[in-house]
């Protein structure tokens, strides 16, 4: 019986995705399965995949190719595959340890009114340090890692989140589509906090858990963040906010987001992937007012339950002011290999 559909969106990291698909061999659980997602890679991920996938004694595996969708549409081509009531969803760059899904599973199992679980997401290059512990988004939409940067033997304790980081994330495969999936629209950037705000305002609760671990394989360089991430990552922040946030939050939010949107363009560099977004936004609105509406017919939980879950900030305490963490490579699609953009 499989209780579990592992997702793994690609595109372009044949040995990356070996990697993820070797420590998935060795996971302690066994009740589950693999769905590969492939954004269109040209190095070769198709007859690897399905060579793999022939393979006598593996866990069972799957491989779809789709159009290039980003994350986002990925995720949803494979959840509508998904044959688990659970879904994990692991990016093709992270390793997870052998007991993850284990544990995770174990979570779900002991408290019926939990939605998701994640763990603690470890920089593999820099094993003593957080990549993130669950997410954090503020009331002006803009979301980032929790205790990034912090050392790995600080985080010892469970933590709600409102969302997770869906470099690692197993949760209900119930809850994720209560909540309309991914949006397919955003493409790169945000879809992973905008289905966990959702998840969240449904009333799903999520947690992090600290023996979890996994291992995300990123490069440690700092460079400027391209133009295509900056587009995608201030559209899909905005539409974010206006699909979820509750009625009180949105009228007093939303005009201080739009005040600080073009307050940025007028005042720092990169005018042009704003004023996109911006436009973006004004002609999908329609689309995103859909969202607000489907989210609002299953809606448990108003601005008033999920204020703990909130950040008491509304910018995260470290500013990228344009730049990135990851390095960004010129054979990256568009710019937008890499798992992050600078939110």
């Amino acid at each position: 019986m499989i209780r579990i559909s592992v997702i793994i969106p690609t595109f372009n990291r044949l040995a990356g995705l070996t990697m993820v698909l070797d420590a998935l061999e060795t996971q302690t659980r066994r009740d589950f399965e693999v769905i590969v997602v492939d954004n269109g890679s040209n190095d070769g991920t198709e007859p690897a995949m399905i060579a793999r996938a022939a393979r006598p004694g593996s866990c069972p595996l799957r491989y779809l190719r789709i159009s290039p969708s980003g994350p986002a549409g990925a995720r949803n081509a494979g959840i509508s595959q998904a044959r688990g009531d659970c879904l994990a969803f692991v990016d093709s760059d992270v390793e997870l340890e052998p007991d993850w899904l284990a544990l995770c599973m174990a979570e779900l199992d002991a408290d019926p009114g939990l939605a998701g679980v994640g763990g603690v997401v470890i920089y593999a290059n820099d094993r003593g340090h957080v990549n993130a512990y669950g997410g954090v988004l503020s009331r002006l939409g803009l979301a980032w890692d929790a205790c990034e940067g912090q050392p790995a033997v600080s985080v010892a304790a469970p933590e709600d989140r409102l969302w997770i980081n869906c470099s690692a994330f197993l949760v209900r495969a119930a809850q994720v589509r209560r909540a309309g999936g991914f949006d397919g629209r955003f493409f790169y950037g945000f879809e992973d906090s905008d289905l966990g705000w959702r998840i969240s305002a449904a009333g799903g609760r999520q947690r992090v858990i600290p023996q979890a671990r996994c291992y995300h394989h990123v490069g440690d360089s700092i460079g400027e963040a391209a133009d295509p991430l900056i587009y995608h990552g201030c559209k899909n922040r905005l539409a974010s906010l206006i699909a979820n946030a509750g009625r009180s939050m949105l009228a007093v939010y939303l005009p201080l987001y739009l005040g600080y949107a073009l307050a940025d363009v007028l005042l720092r560099s990169r005018r042009r992937p704003k004023l996109r977004a911006l436009a973006w936004n004004i002609r999908n609105l329609p689309g995103t007012l859909a969202r607000r509406r489907q989210l609002n017919a299953v809606r448990k939980c108003g601005d008033r339950e999920l204020a703990a879950l909130y950040a008491p900030r509304l910018f995260p305490e470290t500013r990228l002011g344009g730049m990135r963490r990851r390095p960004n490579r010129a054979q990256d699609l568009d710019g937008s290999q890499d798992d992050r953009i600078a939110r």
